[in-house]
């Protein structure tokens, strides 16, 4: 059993690594830049859309503070938009409105040459493509009706404390596989979406008493501040993503996001370090994977509920491929015994040995670089009283060096 301070130790590692697989200032800013610049172009006077005010807002993981670098040089990081209208023609369908979006974005000369194929939902921008900056990032657009005054209601909502009324925040949305995609004209006959209802319920998730580090109306501005700090849960889900990218790498069947970042909410209990956190969320993911009949069929299957529209599975496709859910199972049983591991070593090499395997040896010993600056300030300074004896990250007994990380790793 790790002692107090080993723990501490820990959870200051877990939380250097988890800032080091987040996306940096620069990285943010020019994600802003970019989708400010598309909401812009879509709402240019000689667009089909301004009548309707079209605004690009951001939504998953960038909204809620969760993006992580890709694992490879080779990926990009996904960032998710809204394109929000507010009413639209009457006589527009979703593949209408879907299709004026596409039509106003090869307006563009520099859109028109990184629009990917279209998707069920979303229109794809593949910035990486035709960059001169270097970007390694894309992102998908979805367009979606919104009601007047919805904005005033979110900003609202985003300020206001728990218990609110999710439905409130409701989007309707275009997807090519409903029925009625090329005939329904009424928003209300499309499908539901809320993504900004999922982040609210989120962040009051990770929010405790003691820890409101982050705030959703600086996310949807117009021009956000770079937020730095993240709540323990954040960290939490950032750090299981990278463990699932780097056991499944580019496998279509791993788990997604949506159901590791879910679970994981459901199961934190407003643990206030990294490492009791992620300790609980693990063990606790399971319970919250729930069995469910079909009441046409009478078939068993697993059900992972969408907190803001409890009607939604986000598991829904475990049921026609088995394997999907198999690998979470996987995934859930590995990372349990990886974090579990690499709280039983001691020295700094083998705990950068031991955690580079799942999560990547670039972002593991950044972090630990990291954490040396941080120490070696503190030392210089005559303010870290550090015992090397019972350390983590060292079997010696001196004083730590100012050079260091929490001593010796011999």
């Amino acid at each position: 059993m790790l002692t107090i301070q080993q723990k501490t130790e820990f959870s200051e590692i877990l939380d250097e690594l988890g800032e080091t697989l987040d996306i940096t200032e620069s990285q943010f800013n020019a994600a802003v830049t970019s989708y400010n610049a598309v909401g812009n172009w879509l709402c240019s006077d000689e667009s089909k859309l301004k009548p309707y005010s079209p605004s690009v807002k951001p939504q998953g993981s960038f909204l809620i503070g969760t993006t992580i670098q890709p694992y490879t040089d080779g990926q990009d990081i996904d960032i998710d938009l809204v394109c929000e209208l507010t009413g639209k023609n009457p006589q527009w369908t979703q593949k209408d409105l879907k299709d004026i979006v596409k039509e106003q974005l090869e307006a563009h000369k520099k859109y028109e040459s990184i629009l990917d194929e279209e998707g069920r939902r979303c229109w794809t921008l593949k910035y990486r493509e035709n960059s001169v900056n270097n970007d390694q990032y894309h992102m998908d657009i979805l367009p979606a009706v919104i009601a007047n005054g919805y904005n005033v209601v979110l900003t609202k909502f985003f300020s206001e404390s728990r218990n609110i009324n999710f439905d409130s925040l409701a989007i309707r949305i275009t997807d090519k596989e409903l029925l009625n995609y090329e005939v329904a004209t009424d928003p209300d006959n499309w499908l539901q979406s809320n993504p900004f209802g999922y982040a609210k319920w989120f962040i009051d998730r990770a929010e405790t008493s003691n820890l409101k580090l982050f705030s959703l109306n600086e996310s949807i501005k117009p021009v956000p501040k770079f937020q730095k700090r993240r709540l323990p849960l954040q960290r939490v889900v950032q750090i299981l993503k990278r463990h699932r990218d780097m056991m499944f790498k580019d496998d279509k069947e791993k788990p997604i996001s949506i159901i590791i970042t879910t679970l994981a909410a459901y199961a934190y209990e407003g643990q206030t370090n990294v490492l009791d956190a992620l300790v609980g969320v693990i063990d606790r993911m399971h319970l919250f994977v729930e069995d469910a009949i079909d009441q046409d069929t009478g078939e068993a299957y697993r059900f992972v509920g969408n907190p803001v529209n409890l009607s939604e599975n986000f598991a829904d496709r475990w049921r026609d491929t088995p394997a999907k859910e198999k690998k979470f199972n996987d995934w859930l049983k590995k990372v349990k015994f990886d974090i579990n591991n690499a709280g039983q070593q001691s020295g700094q090499h083998n705990i950068i040995r031991n955690l580079s395997e799942s999560f990547g040896e670039n972002a593991v010993k950044k972090a630990f670089t990291n954490i040396g600056n941080k120490t070696k300030l503190m030392t210089d300074g005559g303010i870290n009283n550090f015992n090397a004896a019972v350390g983590l990250t060292s079997t010696g007994t001196s004083a730590i060096k100012p050079h260091n990380f929490y001593g010796s790793e011999e």
